[in-house]
């Protein structure tokens, strides 16, 4: 004869202990995690709450994300991730140093010359996908507007144009309108050291 209730007794009391036993690797976790944390810069948790809590910042999925792994699960974060939010974090405080252009909002004029950090793709999400560029000027102060001409220039040309100032934000000025957008050429004159 089969004893089918011995067991079930065996199996439940396998379950039990296995419900009861502590959870394997949480030591190991909460080390790697003090570990990572002290890697990250101090600012970075209170930036990312700052910008995730602005209404007027479009939310970002990867503040979202950082932020929850910060602050639940510090242990899965990367050596990249770990850089990549340090970087943000040096950016935002640069940014929250610099003093804002004495420039009004609806001023229109010419700017420049001004360096090309970054050609940003169009968002497909928006109505009217549109190609934008930011420039660094001597401040380091950026400056953003959209425009269908973004692709005619790389990233470390210096550049000129006309435009009207939307909006000042920490460290970015927004243009809107941008007109006669060209790339200043450096003139060698005959005798200089370099010929």
């Amino acid at each position: 004869m089969i004893s089918i209730f011995n067991s079930n007794k065996t199996r439940s009391k396998q379950k039990r202990n296995k419900k009861s036993s502590p959870k394997r690797g949480s030591k190991s976790d909460d080390l790697i995690s003090a570990e990572k944390l002290d890697k990250i810069n101090p600012m970075a948790v209170p930036l990312l709450v700052r910008h995730r809590n602005d209404t007027s910042n479009k939310q970002s999925d990867w503040i979202e994300s950082s932020l929850d792994v910060l602050l639940n699960k510090p242990y899965v974060l990367t050596d990249k991730w770990i850089n990549s939010i340090n970087k943000w974090t040096d950016s935002v405080i640069q940014s929250i140093s610099l003093d804002e252009p004495d420039i009004e909002s609806g001023f229109r004029g010419e700017f420049g010359p001004y360096n090309v950090y970054k050609i940003c793709d169009p968002k497909d999400t928006s109505e009217y996908p549109m190609p934008a560029i930011i420039c660094l000027d001597e401040n380091g102060w950026k400056w953003y507007f959209k425009t269908s001409k973004a692709y005619n220039f790389n990233k470390g040309d210096d550049i000129r144009f006309t435009a009207t100032v939307s909006a000042h934000k920490e460290g970015i000025t927004f243009l809107r309108r941008p007109s006669k957008i060209r790339k200043v050429e450096e003139i060698k004159l005959f005798g200089s050291e370099n010929d």
